[in-house]
């Protein structure tokens, strides 16, 4: 394989950088690894100073686990060069072994803050009111009238309450609300608002958008400068400044998960696989870009999830590569 084609340097953001930076890691260790393939390395862990906090990221996940990593950093095979270094574009064997242990210490302190690949919770989420573990759920009453259904990797922090309304954060995850007609609830998620007065909701926090599906009564949602006012059955997201459209769901596939199943219809595989990550103890880390498209309706028993790495490798003929921690390297 031809990691200097394979990856290329251009900009990348921090998501794509930590997945290559992963794919290096796979490649050095191969016992078939080259003295080419360890300058391609070098090459790559040259173009900015991102591409070298990627690594040592990587790098500082895969020396926690009974890896070959290990011996390859020590041994120097395989090392991180010094931010400054980087700059100017020097890359020597000494500076790349003693930039290791600096770049590595910082990644983890970063890491305490932004977890790589999200194996852990965050400071925020650790602080959290309540707060889920991987594949656990859990019920809570938050006030009078308004109980919480938490799902796997959920994180809440309680907040002052309106003058007319409870109020709470979810930091992560994903929960469904109950508010009775005592007093509405309002639901604090990134920088949007959603209240509810008498109404069931399903709310989940990621990354990248918010979405709100209502389950049953009315639900009001704000962004910014965005509103929408939902009703049975509909669903809206919103993030970045943006609100998608209204649109229609089936409630069964969006609150499947209380009852202990995962539904897919015609989802691309990397969202699959995101959110099987959710409930699963490790990290399934998809390597390539293109198996991430492929269409996937199927429906995943909790309990059973690691069927789904069984049926990407049968179903999409995807080379699996199972690492210490429930690492699994697929592509």
């Amino acid at each position: 394989m031809d990691m200097a084609t394979d990856i290329p340097p251009g900009n990348k953001d921090n998501k794509s950088l930590e997945r290559d930076a992963i794919v290096w890691l796979t490649r050095v260790t191969d016992e078939d690894v080259t003295a080419e393939d360890r300058a391609a390395l070098r090459h790559w862990l040259a173009q900015s100073p991102d591409h070298a906090e990627a690594f040592a990221k990587a790098n500082t996940l895969w020396r926690a686990m009974p890896s070959a990593i290990e011996t390859m950093v020590r041994s120097g095979s395989v090392s991180l060069p010094a931010p400054a270094e980087m700059h100017r574009g020097v890359i020597g064997r000494r500076t790349l072994i003693g930039g290791l242990a600096t770049a590595t210490a910082a990644a983890a302190c970063y890491a305490m803050f932004r977890p790589p690949l999200d194996l852990w919770p965050s400071l925020s989420e650790l602080a959290a009111d309540y707060r889920t573990a991987t594949g656990e759920q859990r019920q809570i009453t938050v006030a009078d009238g308004i109980s919480v259904q938490m799902n796997t990797q959920t994180s809440i922090a309680l907040r002052p309450a309106a003058t007319s309304a409870d109020r709470f954060e979810l930091l992560s995850g994903e929960a469904i609300i109950g508010a009775a007609s005592i007093k509405p609830v309002q639901v604090i998620a990134a920088d949007g608002l959603t209240s509810a007065d008498a109404a069931k909701f399903n709310i989940r926090c990621s990354t990248a958008k918010i979405v709100v599906t209502c389950l049953s009564g009315s639900v009001h949602v704000e962004h910014r400068d965005h509103a929408a006012t939902l009703r049975e059955k509909q669903q809206v997201a919103y993030g970045g400044g943006m609100m998608s459209n209204v649109d229609l769901v089936d409630l069964a596939t969006v609150t499947s998960w209380q009852d202990g199943y995962l539904v897919f219809r015609n989802e691309p595989l990397a969202d699959v696989i995101a959110e099987v990550n959710r409930y699963r103890p490790g990290r399934i880390v998809l390597l390539d870009a293109e198996l991430g498209r492929g269409l996937v309706t199927a429906r995943f028993r909790l309990d059973r999830l690691d069927d789904v790495v069984v049926q990407v490798r049968d179903v999409f003929g995807a080379r699996i590569r199972t690492l210490a921690a429930g690492i699994v390297l697929v592509g």
